[in-house]
């Protein structure tokens, strides 16, 4: 028998609770940056240049990330449409007794 992976929506939500997460955080990063230039801790320059380097691996991290949560995505659509294909094929074949059901009932 062929076993299947099932949808993992508690691993899907870590991904991406841990991807805001970490924007967040860079995101602070780049306002701390302006926080120590204006304490006078930070050169100008020296604020652009961190501010460019933290930008950089975020972006890094996010396109690493969002290959390995594409992949997944496409899984999860891919079996989805399965099943909601095989739900319609069914549908379509089920025979129209209930409506049927319905007829008699109402004319009593």
């Amino acid at each position: 028998m062929k076993t299947t992976r099932i949808f993992d929506l508690t691993e899907k939500a870590r991904i991406y609770h841990a991807l805001a997460q970490m924007s967040s955080s860079f995101s602070s990063i780049i306002r701390y940056c302006a926080d120590l230039e204006q304490a006078g801790a930070l050169t100008p320059k020296a604020k652009n240049r961190f501010q460019a380097f933290t930008v950089e691996v975020q972006g890094e991290l996010n396109l690493e990330i969002l290959e390995h949560v594409e992949r997944i995505e496409m899984e999860d659509w891919a079996r989805g449409g399965k099943v909601r294909e095989k739900w319609e094929k069914y549908l379509q074949s089920e025979p129209k007794q209930s409506s049927k059901k319905l007829s008699n009932t109402s004319h009593k």
